[in-house]
């Protein structure tokens, strides 16, 4: 009996030292995998459970090798990535995939629910990197640390109001030293757009939508702005389609720049510019009031860049870009415009109208006119 209990000890040791032994290795594995999960990818999602987070970390652990290739892009150029609105993390992985910005879909989508990031995904565009790895993009993308500033630049601008919405946005740079260096383009700019004229970039800033990375630098920014003009009016048909009609591009651009401040109604801008196009081959000065806003400048009473309401001393300014007193286009550009207004330059209708006045219905539009006495009947009483 005595033997009997003996052996039965020494077996409820073996066995209590062999579960110990499971416990410490089972203990220790799951410690190693956490730890090494946490130094690969970040921490985990404080609100996963215990259970799952080894559950994911070692699933993730397995396919590390994967997640730190470098992803590089045909062109090794960065990307742009956008987020929808109330997109889900599942969406989100499978059009990463789908788009070529990771190699696998299901890895993705447990690495962001292993670091929380399914529980914030923020929409907007985002700006990815050629050559990093997917740990790195699946901590950008819906990241709003990350997200893109996006800039709308509308038609019709100074450069001035486009300084006053930097300031708003939270780029690395102010409105002041935007506006400086688009008043005086620096000298790489100036190499690398041959077609910036001395007069600035009034003009060269095509409207639009905008979206850059938050650490982008001031020259980065005016050179994307650049490069898209580029592509669209100098590498297109529309500089040699101005000089056909008898302008260079920065004339072609001031003209753009006068019909865009006078209409909003994009399918009278050819018109309109025959009449200017009529005015300049008659000898005609052009007469036309926003070219005088623009001479005016800030107007502290009314708080725009374009008074309403001008006055006859306003009418008698003197400055070149008065076009009541001096002949031929001004000197430049009067603000930036949407390529529909270049694109009425380069194609105007073909009309004997050299006149031109605000319509009285309230449209925005406006009636045109070949007498003198013809303008003056399209008056609103």
């Amino acid at each position: 009996m005595l033997r009997y209990n003996h052996k039965s000890r020494l077996l409820m040791l073996r066995m209590a030292i062999l579960i110990a032994l499971i416990l410490l290795i089972l203990f220790g594995w799951i410690a190693w995998t956490l730890k090494t999960a946490e130094r690969h990818f970040g921490h985990a999602n404080e609100h996963m459970s215990l259970l799952s987070k080894i559950r994911y970390a070692h699933s993730l652990n397995r396919n590390v090798a994967e997640l730190q290739q470098p992803v590089d892009f045909i062109d090794g150029l960065d990307r742009k990535f956008v987020v929808e609105q109330e997109e889900s993390a599942q969406s989100l992985c499978q059009r990463l995939f789908d788009e070529g910005f990771v190699r696998d879909t299901k890895t993705i989508c447990q690495l962001m629910t292993y670091l929380g990031r399914d529980r914030s995904i923020q929409p907007g565009s985002y700006t990815i990197p050629s050559g990093i790895t997917s740990i790195e993009i699946t901590k950008i993308v819906g990241n709003l640390r990350y997200r893109d500033i996006e800039l709308r630049i509308y038609a019709g601008w100074r450069l001035e109001e486009i300084a006053t919405s930097i300031d708003l946005l939270g780029f690395s740079f102010n409105g002041s030293d935007f506006l400086a260096l688009a008043k005086h383009p620096s000298q790489n700019l100036k190499e690398q757009f041959p077609f910036i004229h001395s007069y600035g970039l009034q003009g060269y800033l095509l409207a639009g939508l905008y979206s850059f990375k938050p650490d982008i630098t001031l020259e980065e920014t005016l050179a994307i702005l650049l490069g898209e003009f580029e592509a669209k009016v100098i590498k297109s048909e529309l500089k040699t389609m101005l000089e056909n009609n008898g302008l260079n591009l920065h004339e072609g651009l001031t003209m753009a720049s006068i019909i865009q401040r006078e209409t909003l109604a994009i399918e009278e801008m050819p018109l309109m510019a025959s009449v200017f196009y009529n005015r300049l081959k008659l000898g005609m000065k052009l007469e036309t009031d926003v070219t005088v806003q623009y001479a005016v400048g800030w107007y502290p009473s009314q708080e725009t860049w374009w008074k309403s309401q001008l006055t006859w001393d306003d009418l008698s300014i003197a400055s070149p870009y008065n076009t009541y007193n001096i002949y031929g286009l001004p000197p430049g550009p009067i603000c930036n415009v949407g390529f529909e207004a270049i694109l009425a330059v380069a194609q105007p209708e073909h009309s004997e109208y050299i006149f031109f006045r605000a319509a009285c219905d309230g449209s925005g539009t406006h009636n045109f006119a070949i007498t003198y006495e013809e303008h003056l009947r399209n008056g609103c009483e």
